[in-house]
């Protein structure tokens, strides 16, 4: 165990040393930037053999590691040690034997252990305890300011693309069309390759393909199969979203899809659409482009516009009664396009009233 002397002042020398690193924290646009810069610097001033930063914090999708100097055959292994020291919320500096030595020390900020800086330096040469205490808490502060501001940037997010999605179907008399323009949102905002919605029957026994965005938009809108297989079927049973990162090795995957479209779908975002008490279908989101894995950040994005989805498919087979019992059979009419007698108080009326300057 190494103990680190906070004690006594600085030299000009060490205070150079420290506003280095604090421009380069504070010049810093996210975390993974500022890891890759405080060790290049760290490793330029202190002549570093090895230099690592490990950070595992609620506020990230997944723990990060960044290292300069570590033999690619140790990666793996230190990794792994300080996941096990993070598990333990160790947060005395400890010293392991790799190919060179690496001495780990605490990365914490308002009492929450957040990873370690791993310094490794020949002999004695390390910082002096008292740099060494102020370089520990300028880095663990600046880099929990930016978790902060990327959890932040993250809600936003979430927040703009809802109120987006929102807005489409708030304005929407045509509910094909907007979903299509909200697959297409959900598949940018994801980086995906494909999205569909798939809705149960009227008997609740099948899911029919809705609305698909992707290469096998064709041949999937005709598609059908048995609503208590599937992902999507043991999705929308268990009423909890998913991500499934390894679709093809699931035992619950329902590959005959995947053999009729010529589809091969890798990972998915799986969201359950239900209004209320009544289930509706399924959200989902397919193939993270590049070859990646969907993230948690995904999902959270994705369920509360399948919860708006699902409302407003309700509310059009709501509105297909009242076109077959009033349209359909008092007027002659499928749509609203060149209907003459909107009812009054049905807000697909309403809208479309307004839409064609019906409205006083």
């Amino acid at each position: 165990m190494t103990k680190i002397e906070s004690g006594g002042s600085l030299t000009a020398e060490e205070l150079r040393v420290l506003a280095d690193l604090g421009e380069v924290a504070v010049m810093a646009k996210n975390p993974a930037y500022m890891a890759e810069a405080v060790l290049q610097t760290l490793s330029d001033l202190f002549k570093l053999s090895v230099a690592t930063l490990y950070c595992a914090d609620p506020r990230l999708t997944n723990p990060f590691f960044f290292q300069r100097g570590l033999p690619d055959q140790e990666v793996p292994a230190v990794m792994s040690w300080c996941g096990q020291r993070m598990r333990a919320a160790s947060r005395e500096p400890s010293m392991e034997q790799t190919t060179v030595p690496l001495e780990l020390f605490p990365l914490a900020a308002r009492e929450k252990l957040m990873g370690f800086l791993g310094l490794g330096v020949p002999g004695d040469d390390r910082p002096a305890g008292a740099l060494l205490t102020r370089i520990l808490s300028l880095v663990s502060h600046s880099l929990s300011n930016l978790l902060d501001r990327t959890a932040d940037e993250k809600q936003l997010h979430r927040l703009n693309t809802y109120m987006n999605v929102s807005s489409l179907i708030a304005q929407a008399l045509d509910l094909r069309d907007v979903l299509e323009a909200v697959l297409y949102f959900g598949m940018e905002a994801l980086s995906a390759e494909a999205a569909s919605v798939l809705l149960l029957d009227y008997e609740k026994k099948n899911f029919r393909f809705y609305s698909v965005e992707g290469s096998a938009k064709d041949v999937l809108l005709t598609a059908t199969f048995p609503a208590d297989q599937g992902l999507a079927g043991s999705v929308l049973q268990s009423g909890q979203s998913e991500v499934i990162n390894d679709v093809q090795n699931d035992p619950r995957f329902y590959g005959k899809t995947d053999t009729q479209s010529g589809f091969v779908t890798r990972n998915m975002v799986a969201v359950p659409l239900t209004a209320g008490e009544e289930k509706i279908g399924v959200l989902e989101v397919l193939n993270k482009a590049g070859g990646g894995p969907f993230a948690e950040e995904d999902r959270l994005l994705l369920q509360p516009i399948a919860e708006e989805i699902a409302f407003a498919i309700r509310n059009a087979k709501l509105f297909e009664v009242v076109v077959k019992s009033y349209c359909k059979q008092r007027q002659g009419l499928n749509t609203c396009k060149g209907c003459k007698r909107p009812l009054g108080s049905w807000t697909p009326c309403a809208k479309y009233r307004a839409e064609s300057g019906l409205l006083e």
